[in-house]
């Protein structure tokens, strides 16, 4: 068979071609790190590199969970300890109260101050973060402790408060199948009334009916009743108590699969950069041989492509 001139060229343009795209290739390699580029780089490859970037943004994606639910039960936790002030506050007024050197009037100023602190517990009940109300349940967007009604001296009688909320506890996922609870019931923090039937459980008490009570009983210089007020004082302090706790609880737990999570993230990064990552070094050594190569191929190839009619002709 005749070698013609044609022939030569198209071998050569083709190898000339084909070293060209080995070099691209190297270079694109050099220049993202990466030795799955796409998909025909290694398909095999490419699949897994795929499995582990979900696995990664599924990771992610639980961290900011626990993020957000620490933030919440934190602030929660916060209201809590400052409601738990709150009482504190309200039984040294009370101890005042019953001090049987105490008069009507004193008494009465006691109770304006009591006043103050219904207020401010109604505050620490409707707390916010983010937009939503911590002790509303799902329905965040709705205060979930309602007062009806002002203080009055004469008769003496206080507001009622009434639970405008959603008693269930917002869960989040924190883990495949794993839920962590990022708020508490407000009725039963605030009131007492865990199973929402409207009655104060055995053992609790409805902080905001206390603190009304106690407003009252000084209010009326009723020493009795400023006595009574002292027992459930303290079982609502040991109530908030245990709630705290309970928030303590579920901050520790959130921090065990924080780590958890934190392990699990550089074991799947690890995995992700031994199936796409380039071998740098031997990537610069292909990409320098490849450029030697080519330019080597230019000057051979342009020799021997040279000679044409006009060449014979000189």
């Amino acid at each position: 068979m005749r070698v013609t001139q044609s022939m030569i060229i198209r071998s050569a343009l083709g190898d000339l071609s084909r070293a060209r795209l080995r070099l691209s290739q190297t270079q694109e390699k050099a220049a993202s790190g990466l030795r799955i580029n796409r998909p025909s780089d290694d398909p095999v490859g490419a699949s897994a590199a795929m499995l582990l970037k979900r696995g990664l943004e599924a990771t992610d994606q639980l961290q900011r969970n626990i993020t957000q639910t620490r933030t919440r039960l934190s602030a929660g936790e916060s209201a809590i300890a400052n409601a738990n002030d709150l009482l504190i506050r309200a039984r040294d007024l009370a101890i005042q109260g019953a001090n049987g050197t105490q008069n009507a009037a004193t008494r009465a100023q006691l109770a304006e101050e009591v006043e103050t602190l219904h207020a401010a517990m109604l505050a620490e009940g409707n707390s916010r973060i983010g937009g939503g109300h911590l002790f509303a349940g799902y329905a965040s967007d709705t205060a979930p402790f309602v007062a009806s009604g002002p203080f009055i001296d004469n008769p003496p009688s206080s507001p009622t408060v009434a639970f405008a909320g959603d008693p269930s506890e917002v869960q989040v996922q924190i883990d495949e199948g794993v839920q962590a609870r990022a708020t508490a019931n407000g009725q039963r923090v605030f009131m007492g009334d865990a199973n929402g039937d409207g009655l104060v459980d055995a053992g609790r008490e409805d902080l905001f009916q206390t603190l009304a009570d106690l407003r009252d009983a000084l209010a009326t210089d009723d020493v009795p009743q400023i006595q009574a007020s002292l027992a459930r004082l303290d079982n609502g302090i040991q109530q908030l108590s245990l709630e705290r706790t309970h928030f303590g609880a579920q901050l520790t737990r959130l921090d065990e699969f924080e780590e958890r999570l934190d392990d699990r993230r550089v074991d799947l990064t690890t995995r992700l950069s031994d199936v796409q990552d380039a071998d740098v070094a031997q990537v610069f050594s292909d990409l320098a041989n490849q450029e030697v190569a080519l330019q080597a191929s230019l000057q051979v190839n342009a020799r021997l492509i040279q000679p044409t009619l006009l060449d014979f002709l000189r």
